[in-house]
């Protein structure tokens, strides 16, 4: 099977981020050179990965954190964004902060970290949170850190021990058995790896890396075909006067491995249980001696050969004799991977599903089970997504996730919804509701069910609360517009409807008081304050959030008109339904950098994001440069007016200005009010800008006699078809695809804005609006 796609649950803790005073270290190793560091590092052994604790650190910010250890990784400090962030470990002009590993005789300092697999991270901690208690892991050690020291492997105490590195041979490194019982072995760095020879029964010679980053010592694939051993029993494989093959089972693997003498693998943890290794690299020295007697196990081998013969009969043979091995569950995932490739019966499918459960610790079957159901739904798989959801529902009340059965409920209910087993699907997503009840994928199914029993009420009542979700917001929006015309109400659906019935639900933002001009505060002009924004930009708590309630209490702030607003949605980080190619060519006029900012008067920036604890600064810092604006006087005058009469928008500008030249004027139609349920937690969107009426970038200023007037006219059918067309465009360019809910244009919320800007700079000069919204106009929505 693929790996599963997984998500950070609640429980799990991610890096434990908190503060901590910083000690100063007493021993450290500093940059690529070597420092006389010298102590044991304990190490643990969890899920066949050695992993250290340890505390992390910038002069920002000191965190707890678990790493894997990999001597053969070609990489120094691997680290989670996550851990990462509050580190800092960037400065704002991309040069790098050096990272301190706080290990329990000394510490380590890193230069820079770098990048590598999140999701296996997030995957290990939540499968093995227990074993790593309460921190997350988080990055990697390796080969370009631990070269700089002589390291001494004691896994059977658990134990790396550090030292410094000797000096460099003046003489050939020979192969020699000490008193003690070690023996003293060559060792030579090639490809960023460390190597030692080894020899088969037939004297033929290899090169064995040394590594810790996987249980099992992996031996080429290639080789052992060639030495017809397709299961890795190559018999006697000789390191020094030590044969390795009688502590592990060698795991035959396609290995890219480079070496002059031919190589053979890489070491594994199991190995190191057995042995104490020590290797210098500049010394070039390795010392190996037995710490612990031969213990073969067997399993590990019937494993190999039954994995060799790509049987799935001898997989499940394998797992009927050694249901609690090692192994196991890795030959139970295979098994199923291997009944779907031979189209087996559903019965041989449904036993893999089965062994899959029972090779899984207790309290995390219905986790894996809900997992495998994720997996399995994406292939279209849908009877074994019920197979699995009836194994995981046995065992939910044991999983130490408590919400993993009902979620595992909710995507039952789904396909018991989808084949149209209503009674069965109600039972399932009710389960659900009682854990979840703020879930929306729920909440949409649940409507979905009531409302195909005429249960209207109830359906628009969950639909209500699934449009809180940006899962299930789209979907859900859809789903009440059907609904609720056919309620017992005269009131026609809605911003009104929707906005009274989630109020305290979401987040908002209200001005205390209300603009007054005096002497100190004079009001020559009307400003045009333009926020750009997305719905995927941060989430409920951070990101356009803030913005967004500071551009609410603005408008609130400014309700007598002396500042008319926009919104912008622009296609970043993603796009969605309410993104207009209006949207970027102002942003490109304004030479906005991003959905961040407010644009006043095309000319003055500032702040349009941040935390939703940040909305009243971000609002007092786009007050104050409204404040300025206003006060600095125009010689424009504008009105406009416009009717709307069976779909169809007409109206006029009328503009009185000076004769000046590189002037345009500009007539956009916005909705005051637009639903759409992205991840910000904005439900509703104000003063969204939805189309220029006059050509891109504005009618020229012709006047005569410093009069001049613009009609327009457009069918708002139109608009939504260009609207779709445009969203369509960014599809095929790559840039996204997103729904098209909420295209269309409520004629109940119209606004037409209109403003003189100056085309060279893109000052705008005045500014005017028309609000339309009787209660019988049409509504193309």
């Amino acid at each position: 099977m693929p790996p599963p796609s997984v998500h950070l649950p609640c429980v799990l803790l991610l890096v434990g981020l908190f503060c901590m005073d910083l000690a100063p270290a007493r021993n450290i190793h500093q940059g690529p050179r070597s420092i006389d560091v010298e102590g044991r590092v304990p190490v643990s052994i969890i899920a066949d990965r050695l992993v250290v604790s340890c505390d992390l650190s910038t002069p920002y910010r000191r965190i707890p954190a678990n790493l894997l250890v990999e001597f053969e990784a070609p990489h120094g400090l691997v680290l989670h964004n996550r851990a990462a962030a509050p580190l800092r470990c960037e400065n704002s002009d991309g040069t790098t902060i050096p990272i301190r590993i706080h290990l329990p005789d000394f510490d380590l300092e890193v230069e820079r970290r770098e990048l590598g697999n999140e999701e296996f991270m997030e995957e290990f901690t939540k499968y093995h949170s227990e074993e790593l208690g309460e921190n997350s892991l988080v990055g990697s050690i390796g080969y370009e850190v631990l070269r700089e020291h002589r390291i001494t492997f004691q896994l059977a105490s658990r134990v790396l021990e550090f030292a410094p590195l000797g000096e460099s041979p003046t003489e050939p490194v020979r192969t020699e058995r000490q008193s003690d019982g070690s023996w003293v072995l060559p060792l030579n760095e090639h490809a960023g790896m460390l190597w030692m020879g080894v020899t088969l029964a037939d004297g033929t010679p290899f090169a064995i890396a040394v590594g810790c980053s996987y249980y099992d010592t992996r031996v080429d694939q290639i080789i052992c075909q060639q030495r017809s051993a397709p299961a890795g029993n190559l018999g006697p494989l000789h390191l020094g006067g030590i044969d390795l093959s009688k502590f592990v089972a060698l795991r035959p693997e396609p290995l890219a491995l480079v070496n002059p003498d031919t190589p053979i693998g890489v070491m594994g943890i199991g190995l190191l249980k057995h042995l104490t290794v020590t290797v210098d690299r500049r010394a070039l020295t390795a010392q190996v001696r037995v710490s612990r007697e031969p213990d073969f196990p067997l399993s590990d081998r019937a494993f190999f050969e039954a994995r060799v013969t790509e049987e799935a009969d001898e997989l499940e043979g394998f797992l009927e004799a050694h249901e609690t091995e090692r192994l196991a569950h890795e030959a139970a995932e295979l098994l199923l991977t291997w009944r779907f490739d031979e189209v087996a019966p559903a019965e041989q499918i449904s036993s893999a599903i089965g062994w899959i459960a029972n090779t899984m610790p207790e309290d995390l079957v219905t986790t894996r089970m809900l997992d495998l159901m994720v997996e399995l739904s994406d292939e279209g798989r849908m009877d074994e997504v019920l197979t699995a959801g009836a194994l995981a529902v046995k065992s939910g009340r044991k999983d130490r996730y408590p919400n993993a059965v009902h979620r595992v409920h909710g995507r039952m209910g789904r396909e018991r919804l989808a084949r149209f087993e209503g009674d069965e699907a109600w039972r399932h997503l009710l389960s659900a509701s009682f854990g979840l009840p703020e879930d929306g994928p729920i909440n949409l199914d649940l409507g979905r069910y009531y409302e195909g029993e005429g249960r209207l009420r109830r359906a628009f009542s969950r639909y209500l609360q699934a449009v809180l979700s940006p899962e299930s917001g789209p979907d859900a929006l859809e789903a009440m517009a059907r609904v609720q015309p056919l309620l017992d109400t005269d009131e026609p659906f809605g911003v009104e409807v929707v906005e009274r019935m989630i109020a305290g639900k979401v987040r908002n933002f209200g001005s205390a008081t209300r603009f007054q001009s005096n002497d100190e505060k004079p009001v020559r002009r009307t400003v045009l304050v333009e926020f750009f924004t997305n719905s995927w930009l941060g989430d409920e708590n951070r990101g356009a959030i803030g913005g967004a309630m500071a551009f609410e209490g603005l408008a609130d702030h400014y309700l007598g008109g002396e500042a008319i607003f926009l919104s912008h949605h622009l296609p970043n980080p993603r796009v969605d339904p309410l993104c207009t190619s209006l949207a970027e060519r102002r942003a490109g006029r304004a030479r906005v950098p991003g959905p961040w900012v407010h644009v006043v008067d095309g000319v003055r920036m500032g702040p349009g994001a941040g935390k939703w604890r940040d909305a009243e600064a971000i609002y007092e810092k786009n007050r104050g440069i409204i404040l300025e604006r206003l006060s600095q006087a125009t010689d424009w005058s504008l009105s406009v007016e416009a009717v709307l009469e069976e779909g169809t928008l007409s109206g006029m500008l009328e503009c009185m200005g000076p004769s000046e030249y590189d002037r345009a004027l500009v007539i956009v139609l916005a909705e005051r009010g637009v639903l759409f349920p992205g991840k910000t937690g904005v439900i509703v969107h104000r003063h969204l800008a939805r189309a220029e009426l006059t050509p891109s970038g504005g009618l020229d200023w012709d006047p005569v006699d410093g009069f001049q007037e613009v009609p327009f006219q457009i069918s708002l059918g139109d608009l939504k078809a260009d609207q779709v067309a445009y969203l369509d465009d960014l599809a095929a360019a790559g840039v996204g695809a997103t729904s098209r809910v909420s295209t269309g244009i409520d004629g109940n919320q119209v606004t037409i804005v209109a403003w003189a800007e100056n085309v060279l700079t893109g000052e705008v000069l005045e500014a005017t609006k028309f609000d339309l919204g009787l209660p019988n106009e049409e509504s193309d929505q």
